[in-house]
């Protein structure tokens, strides 16, 4: 059981970095590269295709994830020998667990949202903005601040959802009583 456990860990660890690494990078690294590209048009074809290789990668990452996931949640009594009769939230471990897929499920949201509505947005608004139509330079500040917000979230939920992961695999804290 104890080498299923670590390999299982090692591919949710794994399925984080894929989804939070590129994160990092479109939130840190991506908006001064972005300044360098002077041809709109290529900007956006530019962030469309980093965007959608990102897609690929984190949706492979969130696929890692759940996968791992399943079996780490499915087999903690046995992992952690804690008997039938002890309620899952009756230990910190359960409570850390349910906010933590809350935070997950709001995140996602987030992300959708973000992948699926001001992204899009935001793309049409900037190429709107290379063409010189009117409104566009608006539309592309409201949707810039829109995207900065959600990314932002996005990002800070996935960084407390690993920290909560932490917390739970240190046994000693979360196999405590709540």
């Amino acid at each position: 059981m104890y080498w299923q456990h670590a390999a299982f860990t090692w591919i949710h660890v794994v399925g984080a970095a894929l989804w939070v690494g590129p994160q990092v990078y479109l939130a840190t690294g991506w908006p001064g590269a972005a300044r360098q590209i002077a041809d709109t048009a290529t900007k956006v074809e530019v962030i469309r295709v980093l965007t959608l290789r990102f897609a690929y990668l984190g949706g492979f990452g969130l696929l890692l994830l759940a996968g791992a996931g399943t079996f780490l949640i499915w087999t903690w009594r046995d992992y952690y020998a804690q008997p039938g009769e002890v309620g899952f939230w009756e230990l910190r471990y359960g409570v850390v667990f349910t906010v933590k897929m809350a935070a997950l499920a709001v995140m996602l949201a987030i992300t959708a949202l973000h992948m699926f509505v001001v992204g899009p947005r935001q793309l049409e608004a900037m190429a709107a903005e290379g063409r010189g139509e009117p409104g566009a330079e608006e539309r592309l500040a409201r949707t810039r601040r829109q995207s900065r917000m959600l990314s932002g979230t996005g990002l800070l939920l996935a960084l407390a959802i690993m920290g909560m992961g932490a917390a739970l695999s240190t046994a000693s804290w979360s196999m405590q009583e709540w």
